[in-house]
């Protein structure tokens, strides 16, 4: 019943505990070899498929549909997004959704485990729902891709990206940063997806009092919240994620230094010049000259600000931030 498409969209779920991976992990000693059963499959609402015993280890994938699996008799929701790792042995039955169809993409392997130093097969996960931004479905839609182009190269560029899934997998490792992120406090992720905006639409950085109006908090709470989540002000905290998107531009881009300023909310290029040289120890120009020419770019100046440059879209040379830099 296998129906091949040629995209599978992204979906997004939250994640079960976790298994650590021990300390002598050696992912090079994991050997994977896939059997060649694999593909994206559609089934009609009601179906069901199964029980069956598994003789090697299956992925699925839950693209579509509110799917329930029952594995050694202990049933689970598993909603769109969830990735299933059965292993050999495992008795499984699927119970696609009662409402809609359902797709999911699979492949079957076999592994050889041996000094690889992942954890006893029984403690593996059997079942996650991804979160956002996982490095688990781009890697699954690679290997599915990769089994169907044809590539004289395939076979093991996909067992290769099969070793980087289950790794990911089972030692809980699908993450990937996230803008604003779900560590920070609500009030911040208010204030920070209004920033970038307020930047894309004025060229200007917003005021704090704009900033704790669209966070609903007073100004006072929202600094103390600033400070606590990354060690300074809200102001100081944006004006330096400006630098380091403009920062990105200047190395990446030929765009004026004049135009950079002006994008990211800088009155002149000289109040420009002044703020990038109290980051970064040089100016624009010179950090620029230096990118180009191939040579170490000047370290920043500052320490410990904890990834506020990542509410920015395209930000690039400071992740981890957090002297004050006066206007």
């Amino acid at each position: 019943m296998a129906v091949y498409g040629k995209k599978m969209p992204d979906i997004t779920i939250s994640g079960p505990p976790p298994v650590n991976a021990p300390p002598q992990l050696r992912p090079e000693r994991l050997r994977l070899n896939l059997s060649g059963i694999d593909g994206l499959a559609t089934y009609p609402p009601g179906a069901t498929f199964g029980p069956r015993t598994l003789k090697d280890f299956e992925f699925v994938w839950i693209i579509d549909g509110q799917v329930r699996w029952e594995c050694n008799g202990v049933e689970h929701p598993a909603p769109p997004g969830t990735i299933i790792l059965s292993r050999p042995g495992t008795r499984e039955m699927y119970r696609w959704d009662p409402q809609r169809q359902t797709r999911h993409a699979y492949f079957h392997f076999t592994a050889k485990l041996a000094g690889a130093g992942l954890p006893p097969l029984d403690q593996w996960p059997t079942i996650r729902q991804m979160p956002d931004d996982d490095v688990a479905r781009p890697l699954f839609r690679h290997i599915v891709w990769l089994r169907r182009s044809g590539r004289p190269d395939a076979v093991p560029l996909a067992e290769n990206a099969a070793r980087q899934l289950l790794l990911a997998f089972v030692c809980d490792a699908c993450q990937q940063p996230q803008e604003g992120g779900p560590e920070y406090s609500e009030p911040v992720q208010r204030a920070l997806r209004f920033a970038v905006t307020h930047l894309e639409r004025h060229r200007a950085p917003p005021t704090l009092g704009e900033l704790a109006f669209a966070a609903a908090v007073t100004p006072g709470h929202l600094c103390r919240l600033f400070r606590a989540e990354f060690g300074c002000g809200p102001v100081q905290a944006l004006r330096l994620a400006r630098i380091d998107r403009a920062a990105a531009l200047l190395a990446r881009t030929n765009l004026p230094v004049k135009e950079i300023a002006g994008r990211h909310g800088f009155e002149s290029p000289f109040h420009f010049s002044r703020c990038f040289k109290a980051v970064y120890g040089t100016g624009p120009r010179e950090f620029r000259r230096r990118t180009a020419l191939g040579l170490a770019q000047p370290a920043s100046q500052v320490l410990s600000l904890r990834r506020v440059s990542r509410a920015f879209p395209g930000a690039g040379a400071l992740d981890v931030i957090t002297r004050r830099v006066e206007k």
